[in-house]
């Protein structure tokens, strides 16, 4: 870039920022509700109460633009810690306080009643608004009256409380603080809300795990840290930085862009700075524009955040998707809430889009028409089992921003099942069960191909033998031989999301290892089960049918010709039959001889 193209840039900049083509939809209103276990148990299992400052931190982060939310703690009973209504100064400095009565004196522990308090007030979904509720607990459902009215609680949960808080289209995060919690219904609740479950191996992981979650409840405009490093622009208002520590180190600095240095005693109206034992979090009004430096560790969990008018807007992703499902994924800028679509300025303007899976990076395409304001990709393909962070990252001479969203990726959502059955020939069944909360079994198709060594393929319809369950059985499979089943499944999420999955495949060997019968074996085909009903006889009958109409038959084996007689052997059958012949020509002619002499000779 020549020098005078830098000199003119920042000029040409402020002429064409920014024009809009028309309005931006309004993001949703962040609704977040956390709620924590107060209980007993909490005394092993978070000894140095590393709950509160893990609140503390996501009071922090809350930004203030419209956001709600409250925090409650439970036991036997539960306790509204601080109120439900929107964030402000006044409100963070009180939840601040009220984080010192985390407590772990609780007797009981009553998640139903916990739930019901926590969204109390909500008696309808509203698209204006994005629901999210944290809940952590370590422990089981335990009610005071005793093991059947506990029983009947977490029956009850999932029942109905599910229910009710998908039709609210509340998304509930659990987090499990103990090997001891309730994992399944923990699952059950995030899973069927389209929310996220965490297991915390102990509780000084809490604090990350809150970060992750509270990035999963808000769109929060984020700018690019690299090496501790970040560039903020004129048009920002305020940023808060995350700085993440090892505990007892000393407390962050921040570097301005002049050099000089903002510490924590240097606090005032204008800067507030929360200070734990294992991070920093420093929210800085109308920062001075230009490089910024962290001075502490490099961690892949620090953040900048921002305020600001231009706003980098990208589509929701869910938080849980399949591997194999794609979606449409947009991305545009936005200066007070309208979309920014001056060609001139957008000419200027890098997208990059880029998945992140543990210490892997990918790009992505991200392309924008020169006629639009919008920049678009396809998403899905590439993506791995486990959590995937999806990043976008807008920058120009003059500012960047970023947004980041994690999705948890799952392999699968069946579990597969293979056995080789005690038959005469060699036989195999192979069962699969589908997770009901991630794929609707009523929508669900499977399609299987069996694959010989030699290269030859068989396709196959599994008939579905129940509500959620499928069952395929071949049979006359030749011995000793490795086939690979591959499967297909064609179905929609409860969320109506279409979906066509390939597992991984199966090898099925044989586990008798028989050896082979000189015969050739016959084509592997489908046979019905001898249990199954005169349905699943028909389905069976006609999948038999179709594969012989598809597959050619085996050919007939041939009958070995006779070996040719030798010379030899031809000479004696002949000269027997001469001799046989000679010997019946002198009997009959003895026997006419005698016939013809007269009786007085004979005498």
């Amino acid at each position: 870039m020549s020098l005078v193209y830098k000199l003119a840039l920042p000029f040409f900049l402020l002429f064409t920022l920014p024009v809009t083509q028309a309005a931006a939809a309004s993001e949703p209103i962040s609704d977040v509700r956390v709620v924590i276990d107060v209980s007993g148990s909490m005394k092993q299992n978070d000894p140095n109460n590393l709950r509160a400052p893990a609140m503390r931190m996501l009071v922090g982060l809350m930004p203030e633009d419209e956001t709600r939310a409250g925090v409650w703690t439970f036991a036997q009973m539960v306790n509204m810690l601080v109120p439900w209504r929107e964030v402000n100064d006044e409100w963070r400095q009180n939840a601040i306080e009220k984080s010192t009565q985390i407590h772990s004196h609780g007797l009981f522990t009553n998640i139903e009643q916990a739930l019901q308090k926590a969204t109390a007030n909500q008696k309808q979904a509203d698209p204006d608004y994005r629901r999210s509720m944290i809940l952590l607990s370590d422990g089981f459902v335990d009610l005071k009256p005793g093991k059947a009215a506990t029983q009947a609680s977490r029956q009850r949960i999932l029942d109905k409380l599910v229910a009710r808080l998908k039709a609210l289209q509340i998304t509930v995060h659990t987090i499990a603080l103990s090997d001891n919690a309730d994992h399944e219904l923990l699952k059950a609740l995030s899973m069927a809300t389209d929310g996220w479950y965490r297991q915390a191996d102990s509780a000084e992981e809490l604090q990350r795990i809150f970060l992750h979650l509270f990035e999963q409840s808000t769109n929060r405009d984020t700018v690019p840290l690299a090496d501790n490093q970040f560039s903020i622009d004129k048009s920002v208002e305020e940023m808060t930085v995350l700085a993440f520590r090892q505990p007892g180190s000393a407390a962050t600095k921040l570097q301005l862009p002049d050099g000089t240095t903002l510490e924590q005693s240097q606090q005032s109206e204008r800067i507030r700075w929360l200070h734990e034992d294992s991070f920093d979090l420093i929210t800085v009004e109308q920062p001075v524009p230009g490089q910024w430096q962290i001075n502490a560790e490099l961690d892949p969990d620090n953040r900048v955040m921002v305020v600001t008018d231009m706003q980098l807007r990208t589509s929701d992703l869910p938080n849980n998707v399949l591997v194999g499902e794609q979606f449409d994924f947009e991305a545009r800028l936005t200066e007070k809430g309208e979309v920014i679509s001056r060609p001139a300025f957008l000419h200027l303007v890098d997208g990059q889009l880029v998945r992140k899976k543990a210490t892997e990076l990918n790009e992505l395409p991200l392309n924008r028409r020169p006629d639009e304001a919008v920049y678009r990709a396809s998403l899905g393909t590439g993506f791995e089992a486990g959590r995937n962070d999806v990043i976008v990252t807008m920058k120009s001479a003059t500012f960047e921003r970023q947004r980041r969203q994690s999705i948890n990726v799952i392999a699968a959502p069946i579990s597969i099942d293979t056995t080789q059955l005690e038959q005469p020939s060699r036989s195999h069944r192979i069962e699969v069960e589908a997770d009901a909360g991630l794929i609707n079994p009523d929508s669900l198709s499977i399609t299987a191909l069996l694959r010989e060594q030699d290269g030859d393929e068989w396709p196959y319809e599994m008939l579905k033998i129940a509500d959620n369950r499928w069952r395929l059985t071949l049979t006359d499979l030749e011995p000793e031989q490795d086939y690979t089943l591959s499967l297909q499944l064609r179905g929609a999420t409860p969320e109506g999301r279409q979906v066509f999955l390939q597992p991984e495949a199966i090898t099925l060997t044989d586990n008798r290892a028989v050896q082979p019968e000189p015969a050739e074996a016959a084509t592997p085909v489908q046979e019905p089960e001898a249990n199954t009903t005169e349905t699943e006889q028909n389905i069976a009958e006609q999948q038999e049918t179709e594969i012989t109409q598809t597959v050619a038959p085996a050919p007939e084996p041939e009958v070995a010709p006779a070996e040719p007689m030798s010379d030899t052997m031809k000479l004696l059958i002949g000269n027997a039959v001469i001799l046989f012949l000679l010997l019946v020509g002198i009997i009959w002619w003895r026997r006419q001889t005698a016939s013809a002499v007269p009786a007085g000779d004979l005498i």
